[in-house]
């Protein structure tokens, strides 16, 4: 049955908690029984425009429910949309597949760009409203208790608050009756109309802006102001608009759509370009860097001018940077290898960041694997094998902590660092890492870089540029070095050479038989398992459904030679650290 006919067809308590993955029980204590003191956490944050936005962070139990039913709303939408008509989408926030830059890209080369933003948009989003939507909305029409059930789970003091994972979708849910008008009177004026979150936006290349969307201040003193058709569709609707943020911008001036430069293409301002790569540039240098930040995070109040500060951590940088990246990588229309061969100086900028960030300032040992099933292994053998506590990582109040780093594959260190497809990727790392250290004047290195790698057939790329790049002339499947030092802080670790064919070995083979004997759904494993190969299961099964949930009850001995290893590295670091 479709996540459609299951949530119109739900009319009791049981039958919602079932579709968010809930017992009743546990269903009705979060929304009932959970005190309502301990629901919610608020805390402020600044603003970008200056003052302070007021942030309710649910309980994780509140927030897991939260963000079920958000996905249920979002498969919900998904539905609709695919069985309906096609159609332009206006709302580019909080929905998938669109962005600040799709956003913008409505809005390229016009004469007149006109920003106006909704004042208090999320509590302006009542429970009645919540509520009436589910109710009342053809889209959905839900039973009257399923509704109001909706709404008490995403409501706080009578509103949707900030910070809770379904008020985005909700809030796109409830917005669309204004959309569906504003998108009505922008045809009726020959105007483009898009909507991100509460920030709206109106275009057109006509000679003159149609006066009911928006007119010069009557006064001649002051900015432009919205014209009395828009406003009678926006407060209509239940929202308010911001007049202290409604902005005209006309050909010839600079004009922005959601923080974007529309004038030509869509991009990020040219200074705040210059900005960060100035930041950059002082980090690799010195170890920090400084930004102008809100008077908030710098301890000073509401109001108080931005404060010159200093940083030597990474988020700050790390998200205008990735900021950047984002826009100007998704307006880049070459393929994957073409953006590789010719990288545009924003993507070299972010390599080096990435590179300084993970390999040059981490205060803690790194072990980078070929895939991301090793880090499942390493880290539950870690766990188990207490002899290697403190060395490679302890327990504290009943939770495991790890001493070491492992290189989390995310899609930006795979795209950008070109880390995370196996030995392909660890080969051109090594090759380049060198020429790339070479490039940062600050350069602590502090701590050990481990590349871990299978002592199998795989790894005669990796062992070439071990022979062609360092001392280690004579490396194969057959050495037993128990680590093989590449360049500065860079270390080659190799899984113990105990196979029959000439040594060979993967991670996989420190398991007991009895371990890789498990069958899933009548499945056996296969370390080597192509897609959909009949009869079989591959490491991403076997980590997930295998080795994270018995970890308890798993022999981990196997792995004693190899954890020895990787603390060899360390202790001959800690005795003859790196340099350029």
């Amino acid at each position: 049955m479709s996540i459609v006919n299951k949530l119109k067809g739900a009319k009791t308590l049981d039958e919602l908690a079932d579709l968010l993955g809930f017992t009743p029980s546990g269903f009705s204590y979060i929304l009932y029984r959970l005190p309502n003191a301990i629901k919610y956490k608020s805390f402020s944050i600044p603003k970008r425009g200056g003052g302070a936005r007021t942030i309710e962070a649910p309980d994780d139990r509140l927030k897991l429910l939260q963000r079920r039913l958000a996905n249920v709303l979002y498969l919900y939408l998904d539905e609709i949309e695919k069985s309906g008509k096609e159609h332009t989408p206006v709302a580019h926030g909080f929905a998938r597949s669109l962005s600040i830059i799709t956003n913008a890209a409505c809005h390229k080369r016009r004469r007149y760009v006109l920003n106006l933003d909704l004042a208090e948009f999320f509590p302006a989003i009542n429970f009645g409203r919540v509520r009436g939507v589910f109710l009342k909305d053809k889209r959905f029409e839900f039973a009257p208790k399923i509704a109001t059930l909706i709404a008490q789970i995403a409501c706080h003091n009578h509103a949707l608050p900030q910070g809770s994972p379904c008020s985005p979708v909700i809030s796109n849910i409830v917005a669309r009756l204004l959309d569906v008008r504003l998108v009505r009177l922008a045809k009726q004026h020959k105007c483009t109309y898009s909507r991100y979150a509460d920030d709206i936006t109106f275009s057109t290349n006509q000679k003159e802006f149609p006066v009911d969307l928006a007119l010069p201040d009557p006064s001649g003193k002051g900015p432009w102001v919205v014209g009395p058709a828009l406003t009678a569709e926006i407060t209509g609707t239940g929202f308010v608009i911001n007049a202290s943020k409604t902005r005209m911008q006309i050909r010839g001036s600079r004009q922005l759509a959601t923080g974007l430069l529309v004038n030509e293409k869509v991009n990020v301002c040219p200074e705040y370009y210059r900005t960060v790569r100035s930041m950059c540039a002082r980090l690799f240098s010195t170890g920090e860097y400084f930004a102008m930040v809100p008077a908030m995070m710098a301890g000073g109040k509401v109001g108080d001018p931005d404060v010159r500060t200093s940083f030597k951590t990474f988020p700050l940088i790390e998200g205008r940077l990735g900021f950047i990246y984002l826009v100007r990588d998704g307006l880049d229309r070459r393929d994957g290898v073409e953006k590789k061969k010719s990288p545009t100086a924003t993507r070299v900028l972010y390599h080096h960041l990435l590179f300084y960030k993970h390999f040059v300032a981490g205060a803690r040992p790194l072990v980078i694997t070929e895939g991301k099933t090793d880090r499942v292994y390493l880290r539950a053998a870690i766990e188990k094998l207490t002899s290697f506590h403190p060395r490679l990582g302890k327990i504290e109040s009943g939770a495991f902590s790890s001493s070491i780093r492992f290189m989390n594959f995310s899609r930006i260190v795979h795209d950008v660092l070109q880390l995370g497809g196996g030995t392909g990727d660890l080969k051109f790392f090594m090759l380049h890492y060198a020429d790339t250290l070479r490039k940062f004047k600050h350069a602590p290195l502090k701590a050990p870089i481990i590349v871990l790698i299978d002592n199998d057939l795989g790894t005669k790329d990796i062992f070439g540029v071990m022979r062609e790049k360092t001392v280690h002339k004579t490396i194969s499947t057959q050495t037993t070095a128990p680590f093989y030092r590449v360049h500065a802080n860079l270390y080659l670790v190799k899984t113990p050479e105990t196979g029959k064919d000439k040594g060979m070995t993967c991670i996989e083979d420190l398991f007991e038989p009895c371990v890789l004997a498990t069958k899933i759904d009548g499945l056996v494993f296969d370390p080597d398992k192509k897609h959909k190969e009949p009869g079989k299961y591959g490491k991403a099964v076997f980590a997930e459904k295998v080795v994270r949930p018995n970890k308890s009850a798993i022999v981990f001995d196997g792995f004693d030679p190899l954890l020895q290893r990787i603390c060899d590295v360390i202790d001959d670091y800690a005795t003859h650290p790196g340099h350029i």
